[in-house]
């Protein structure tokens, strides 16, 4: 390559890093001040736990609040729940007709067959139910005679188990009096107009000890309606819940156009409580609120089928959750929204510079300088372009290149064919590692933004990221140093042996589940070993590094360069570069704190590196072996 034109990629990947630093600067302060964390109970199981044993809601909210909880997640009353609950008493037609015949009270009820009838001594619950089936435009009558209230309405099951219809505001008020903050969790089923949304604001506004609004529904209440909705959740001035693992339509949409004012709750589903114990569940807690930027716990307490028990137990589970949120360095409390990052589009502009400089390195390998020259040239204006038409699509895509010319290159550039000493193959890894993690600190810096981190918006490409590396840089020392097109034609026109059949299946079986696994997207697929593994490691070292840096890519690159690469060991090339790749991809986790990748980078290189030198050792050995038994040539 030409020097002026390398002094130039150099010179633009050193401007691009201190922008990247810079921001990556404004991030680091964001997650360390970003330290409280809410412990909410459930609302249904409080009452359970107070009627079973006779206590007033009030004692058991208080008890508690002292144990650790800071608030109490209660999900808006269906019809179905406020029957449950002792509320109301529903009836069908026929029932209802069977109620005018034995009970005088009920003498003027006008009777209609298909007609569900609300019947309820409490007169907020009656008045509640009103506004909610004047709100979903359901006709409907009513009347009452002082004691007893009673609603007549055409009504589905559906509508019945799905419709939201307020809350017990008695128990709320007890609630917060024992010193618990309130979040209701919203349905949406039926409510997409401007009356129930109104409504919604009426409602939210009542409550006690408002904490955040959460959604329980696939879709949020508003979802048709986003700008009229996040106006009137601006007034109230709480944050918007947003459970992890849930998406939920119309609420990332809510959150922009509320300013990001989002906390993200962790929750064990009712399903998979019966797969955890109290331990289990708080390292699962713990890991959330570490990791991934969880700053609201909804903790579901176990051994409710004892409810003589089942209190003390809470308490004391409870009591552990906080006590393990606070040794990790959080405040347990009310949670205040994440700092911004400053934002500017010249140090965006000049960060993507480090993306165009590293791609000017890379392509020195491919091509002549000349067409090296002219193809940086179109890129700097492309990428100005880009970021003047589109500045989100312009970042994501250059963080996507990022990710892919950085480990790319940092494996051209150290590896070789010639034997390296044992040392010399560890500095010439940790080099390698390096030039890969600048790819991650322009990608970070491109991409630092409350909505990545938040998880509003999500690092885009994960599979090519992890694909095309594993792709480019084989075929470059496949061939490199040839005549490509005859090189492609040898290898086309190749006898195929069944060893290379089934070698050709193993690799591609071994790449299929390497795609399925990136992203976390099918946890079936790791064994229980693994699992076993990392719980381990995250006891041990508090940060546990990835499996397939540490246990697969790292020690496997140390072999080629401890060893030297040739064309024979183009398998355990593959093998090797995913450790690179993994180590630049870490950093996509934009929602993990950027110290914690940080350190689960080194304890993956460190282990790694220890676990190859053994492999290395170990190899010798059997090397030194089998030639002394003349079972291998030396050459």
């Amino acid at each position: 390559m030409h020097k002026k034109i390398k002094f130039l990629a150099v010179a633009l990947i050193a401007i691009s890093l201190l922008g990247a630093l810079y921001l990556n600067y404004f991030r680091i302060q964001a997650e360390q001040s970003y330290k409280g964390v809410e412990l909410l109970v459930d609302y249904d199981e409080l009452v359970s736990l107070a009627s079973s044993n006779g206590l007033a809601l009030e004692e058991v909210a208080r008890s508690f609040k002292e144990a650790g909880a800071t608030g109490v997640m209660v999900r808006e009353r269906s019809l179905h729940e406020l029957q449950e609950g002792g509320h109301i008493a529903l009836f069908k037609g026929a029932e209802a007709k069977l109620l005018q015949l034995t009970n005088k009270e009920f003498d003027g009820l006008e009777y209609k067959k298909d007609d569900t009838y609300i019947i309820t001594e409490n007169k907020a619950v009656y008045e509640q139910i009103n506004k909610e089936l004047a709100a979903i435009n359901k006709e409907y009558s009513s009347s009452n005679n002082d004691s007893i209230y009673i609603i007549s309405v055409h009504i589905t099951e559906k509508e019945i188990e799905k419709v939201g219809f307020g809350f017990i505001y008695e128990d709320l008020e007890a609630m917060n009096k024992g010193g618990l903050d309130i979040v209701p969790r919203l349905r949406e089923y039926a409510k997409s107009t401007e009356e129930a949304i109104d409504l919604m604001e009426e409602k939210l506004a009542s409550i006690p000890g408002l904490q955040m609004v959460a959604f329980n529904d696939p879709a949020i209440l508003g979802a048709y309606n986003i700008p009229y909705t996040a106006e009137k959740l601006e007034k109230l001035n709480v944050p918007v819940g947003m459970f992890e693992f849930y998406n939920q339509a119309g609420l990332k949409q809510l959150a922009l156009q509320t300013g990001k004012n989002i906390v993200r709750i962790h929750s064990i589903s009712e399903n998979d409580m019966a797969n955890y114990n109290e331990r289990q569940a708080i390292d699962r807690y713990r890991l959330a609120v570490s990791e991934r930027n969880i700053r609201s716990i909804y903790v579901r307490l176990f051994g409710l089928e004892h409810p003589s028990t089942a209190i003390d137990r809470g308490l004391n589970y409870v009591n552990i959750l906080r006590d393990g949120m606070i040794e990790e360095g959080f405040i347990v409390g009310d949670t205040k929204p994440l700092l911004g990052i400053p934002y500017s589009r010249v140090i965006v502009f000049v960060i993507g510079l480090g993306v165009i400089g590293g791609g000017l390195l890379l392509l020195g390998f491919f091509t002549t300088w000349l067409w090296s020259a002219v193809l940086g040239i179109l890129a700097i204006l492309g990428w100005a372009a880009l970021l003047f038409v589109d500045p989100l699509l312009a970042r994501k895509t250059f963080a996507l290149l990022s990710v892919i010319v950085y480990p790319v290159m940092s494996v051209i550039v150290m590896l070789r064919g010639e034997r390296r000493s044992l040392v010399e193959s560890v500095i010439a890894l940790l080099k390698m590692s390096a030039l890969s993690l600048i790819g991650a600190v322009i990608m970070t810096g491109l991409l630092v933004d409350k909505s990545f981190m938040l998880t509003l918006d999500i690092f885009s490409g994960v599979k090519l990221a992890h694909v095309l590396p594993l792709l480019i840089i084989p075929a470059y020392f496949i061939l490199k140093g040839t005549n490509p097109v005859k090189e492609i034609r040898e290898i086309l026109n190749y006898p195929v042996q069944n060893k290379h059949v089934i070698l050709g299946l193993f690799l591609i079986a071994a790449l299929g589940i390497y795609i399925v696994r990136t992203g976390n997207q099918a946890p079936q697929l790791v064994s229980s070993w693994e699992t076993a593994l990392r719980d381990l490691l995250d006891q041990v070292l508090g940060v546990r590094p990835r499996t397939k840096e540490f246990l697969v890519g790292h020690p496997a690159m140390l072999l080629l360069l401890y060893y030297g690469y040739d064309m024979r060991k183009v398998a355990v090339l593959v093998i090797a570069v995913i450790g690179q790749v993994s180590l630049v991809n870490t950093y996509a986790h934009l929602h993990t704190p950027l110290i914690i990748s940080l350190i689960r980078t080194i304890h993956g290189l460190w282990i790694g590196i220890i676990i190859g030198i053994v492999v290395i050792i170990c190899l010798n050995y059997l090397l030194k072996w089998l030639t002394a038994k003349g079972a291998l040539e030396v050459e």
